[in-house]
């Protein structure tokens, strides 16, 4: 009889390298080029079982790593028994294989029996990148995006943890279960009109979410687009939704200025155990230009000013 579990995959695109290890002084255990997709992915190089590389987005958003039908193939990769996971996406669900991965490797970094997901090529986010490094990868570490330098920094986590970060704003993230499948997402609170809104980080996401329930109590009406351009997760897509621009919000006592918002009845938020609360997701361009780091231990997003 086949195993079942259930993940998240919260990778999501609005449709439209040469990853080098650098030598660091700063105590990180591997600083690896990225490049930005025109989708809005963040993605480093990935070897599986020591074939490839092969495009890899980050995605904060879920909860397991995936590999895709054309690196699993050409990789060799097969699934692991009869064992499956349910997948929560963002725009959808569904059932899929599980593999044994004896050898990921980011740069220098390598982690050994990695388990992954395979998913199916379907639909612009499998043609823009090969695979997902989810949160089974990356909280492991703790991670530093740079734009400016364009690497990633990939530190011990308890070395973070000790840091001070003049300059930088440190956003409070806690975790939001997603229904009754024992996983969570991390999020942090931002005020739009003193009204508080849980928001999730998800790298997967290219653009920004909010449901909308979270756009009434803001006093905004929400109606389909005619021209609406089709919204695709890892699983499935909608047209369903409505464009909000938010000219100035806080996060963390400070201001952001201008911010777009994808308004509407994701699948996602309907997963997460925030009951009938305003609830959005902030994607990579929520960040736009600006450097980060994760910090998994204190719970933190540190966010350059």
């Amino acid at each position: 009889m086949a195993r079942g579990f259930k993940l998240l995959i919260a990778l999501l695109v609005l449709p439209g390298c040469a990853p080098q290890l650098v030598l660091e002084e700063d105590g990180a255990l591997a600083v690896v080029s990225h490049e930005v997709t025109e989708s809005g992915h963040i993605v480093v190089e990935t070897m599986l079982n020591g074939i490839g590389p092969f495009d890899f987005a980050l995605d904060t958003g879920s909860s397991i790593s995936v590999v895709f039908d054309r690196a699993r193939a050409e990789a060799a990769i097969e699934p692991a028994g009869d064992t499956t996971v349910t997948v929560l996406g963002m725009t959808g669900t569904g059932t899929f294989p599980i593999a044994r991965v004896a050898r990921l490797g980011v740069g220098s970094e390598i982690w050994e029996h990695a388990r992954v997901a395979l998913l199916p090529d379907t639909g612009p986010v499998a043609e823009n990148v090969h695979g997902i490094l989810g949160l089974d990868f990356l909280a492991r570490y703790a991670v530093w995006y740079s734009q400016q330098e364009r690497v990633l920094r990939f530190y011990p986590k308890e070395l973070v943890a000790e840091r001070y970060y003049a300059g930088w704003t440190s956003i409070p993230l806690y975790e939001l279960a997603v229904g009754d499948a024992n996983v969570t997402m991390f999020a942090f609170d931002i005020y739009i009109d003193t009204q508080r809104i849980r928001t999730v980080f998800d790298l997967g996401a290219t653009v920004n979410l909010m449901n909308r329930r979270a756009a009434r109590e803001l006093g905004i009406a929400t109606r389909r687009p005619r021209d609406a351009t089709d919204v695709w997760g890892a699983i499935g897509h909608t047209a369903d939704y409505t464009e909000l621009i938010v000219m100035n919000l806080q996060v963390a006592n400070r201001n952001w200025r201008r911010r777009i918002f994808l308004v509407g009845d994701f699948a996602i938020f309907n997963a997460l155990d925030v009951g009938d609360e305003s609830v959005a997701l902030a994607g990579t361009n929520f960040f736009k230009a600006r450097d980060f780091i994760i910090d998994f231990t204190r719970m933190r997003l540190l966010v350059k000013q």
